[in-house]
């Protein structure tokens, strides 16, 4: 009996842990400030500023948590996520097989230890900071355009693209096993390209950071990352709808219709997608789009599609179109 309320005690001492690192380090992209910029950003392009009437607090809790979110399968189940996401992301990144700084130093160990900086601290961030971010972004983009081609990282990523309507939550909507391939995957790309900078700039280069976490991810994270998933039609102008992926590009990423299928997979940026021919500009005006998967999938909001579903046998052709994004 000691020993189970230890085991309790030991895992809600943890829980604590990972909200308090997610909601209070300020390193972190889901941190109370950044959440509330985000939160912020979002009122503004949701609320006209002309609006004449006074835009009360029921009117932001409409923009905010829109009635359909806990009306529908879909958005209950991008609700769980995100409560299962705050839970156990800090144990789904400890079971990374390896950590950007682990890469780096075996990278280092093979390329032979890098000299002396020759450049001021200062430089050397300048330089380091956009092209880790760039590097990141590259690692998103390739994670992202690996699970909509080959088919059985297709099975996981399936349950994110089978929400029927998106939020703020849907962001969290990704199946365990996804996560913990792209955290390597990222882990990768960083490690070397740390690796290369040093070898390039000298030991200990490092970017401009908050609480860890390179600077230009973070303003990404609040400007652009975390509005994504949300039901405005927000596309950043013609010239910068080019430059940036908003909220409008990823719904299109999100339709069924074909002629959208594997279209604008990038985190915050669109040069990789343009880059790969992945990239799609959406319409000035919004686009009637319906969102999920054509599958034949009877649940794909119940717990057997949402977690165990993409371990299970491939069901038989039903004669229903598979589409594969």
């Amino acid at each position: 009996m000691d020993r189970t309320f230890a085991a309790i005690e030991q895992m809600l001492a943890s829980w604590g842990n990972q909200l308090g690192g997610t909601f209070l380090l300020p390193g972190s992209t889901y941190s109370l400030g950044a959440l509330i910029g985000s939160l912020g950003v979002f009122a503004m392009l949701a609320i006209p500023l002309r609006r004449k009437r006074s835009t009360g607090f029921r009117l932001l809790a409409r923009v905010l948590l829109p009635r359909r979110l806990l009306h529908s399968a879909s958005g209950r189940l991008d609700l769980a996520y995100f409560v299962i996401g705050l839970l156990f992301s800090g144990l789904l990144i400890g079971w990374a097989v390896f950590s950007a700084d682990q890469v780096r130093g075996f990278a280092t160990h093979i390329l032979g230890a890098p000299g002396a900086r020759m450049l001021p601290v200062w430089l050397c961030a300048a330089i380091a900071t956009p092209i880790l971010f760039l590097a990141y972004e590259f690692a998103y983009w390739l994670d992202h355009w690996l699970m909509h081609r080959i088919p059985l990282l297709w099975r996981f990523h399936k349950v994110h693209h089978q929400a029927e309507s998106l939020s703020l939550f849907t962001n969290w909507r990704v199946h365990p096993v996804e996560t913990i391939g792209f955290f390597n995957l990222q882990a990768l790309i960083l490690g070397l390209t740390g690796a290369a900078l040093e070898q390039m700039l000298g030991a200990g280069v490092s970017p401009w950071s908050l609480g860890g976490t390179n600077l230009l991810i973070m303003l990404a994270a609040v400007f652009v990352t975390h509005l994504q998933h949300s039901h405005l039609w927000v596309r950043f102008g013609p010239r910068w709808g080019r430059v940036l992926l908003g909220p409008a590009h990823h719904q299109i990423h999100h339709s069924t219709d074909p002629a959208h299928f594997d279209r604008n997979l990038g985190s915050s940026l669109a040069l990789f997608d343009r880059l790969f021919g992945t990239f799609h500009m959406p319409e000035a005006k919004r686009e009637t789009l319906r969102f999920g998967v054509d599958d034949g999938e009877t649940d794909p909001h119940g717990v057997r599609a949402a977690l165990f579903a993409p371990f299970l046998p491939e069901p038989r052709p039903s004669g229903i179109l598979q589409p594969s994004a």
